[in-house]
């Protein structure tokens, strides 16, 4: 294999990476942040107050994550 193609096979796959590892950190966040919320509603006996707030949390949490790497990967 040439050296152009194993330079452009390894930028790609790790390009991959980044873009998974990102998406992944959004989906993590917001599903722990939903499942406080699960497990907060039925200690507490509520309806649905604490997987709201939960979930709202969860998702600023991976959108502030996504903005951090971002910037990591920016630089």
């Amino acid at each position: 294999m040439k050296e152009d193609t194993k330079k452009f096979l390894k930028e790609l796959f790790s390009g991959g990476y980044r873009a998974s590892a990102i998406g992944m950190a959004l989906a993590i966040a917001i599903f722990i942040g939903f499942f406080l919320g699960y497990f907060l509603d039925n200690y507490f006996g509520t309806n649905y107050i604490f997987k709201i707030i939960g979930l709202i949390m969860g998702i600023i949490a991976g959108f502030r994550n996504v903005y951090l790497m971002g910037k990591k990967l920016e630089k």
